[in-house]
């Protein structure tokens, strides 16, 4: 049996926790215009909340998922984390932290191109491989795992107390 379950889903509770610590039904609504440190960071929190619902009603994985179901899984997946980075990238953080906002965004982007990968091989019959990938880390590209570094430290920095903000939507040190 592939690992390829438990690492998606893994994936996907870390992204649904980011919004306000639990799963969430509904997609709330974020704030408009500039945002003060303290607003930024609540609205970034909440930004995954029922993205999950939204983008992955109906793919759930049984025991033993087939290839095709794996396939529209982590498809559903990346449609989260594309919905999620538009979400994110229409905030309008303080100036002090749209950089690291911009490095954030295209880590979570790169991420779902990233994916394209397990999904290729799943197409072409390759479960081990896909599951390699995904178990491994080895699907995240080099440029992904820059941005979202790169965008952790700069939060951090500049003390933005963001919940999930090191595991999610994958963690890295």
């Amino acid at each position: 049996m592939l690992r390829l379950v438990p690492a998606l889903l893994a994936g996907l509770a870390v992204l649904a926790a980011a919004g306000c610590g639990r799963p969430q039904a509904t997609v709330q609504d974020l704030p408009r215009g500039p945002l003060s440190k303290g607003d930024y960071v609540h609205a970034f929190e909440i930004s995954a909340a029922g993205l999950a619902q939204r983008y992955l009603a109906g793919t759930e994985l049984g025991a033993h998922p087939t290839p095709a179901e794996q396939d529209r899984h982590i498809a559903g997946l990346q449609r989260l984390l594309r919905a999620w980075s538009a979400r994110l990238a229409a905030l309008r953080p303080p100036a002090e932290a749209a950089r690291a906002q911009v490095r954030f965004v295209a880590g979570v982007r790169g991420f779902a191109a990233d994916l394209d990968r397990a999904r290729a091989a799943l197409r072409r019959g390759d479960g081990a491989g896909a599951d390699r990938l995904l178990a491994s880390g080895a699907i995240v590209s080099a440029g992904t795992r820059a941005d979202l570094v790169a965008a952790r430290r700069a939060y951090h920095r500049l003390g933005y107390d963001i919940r999930n903000l090191d595991r999610t939507p994958v963690a890295t040190p």
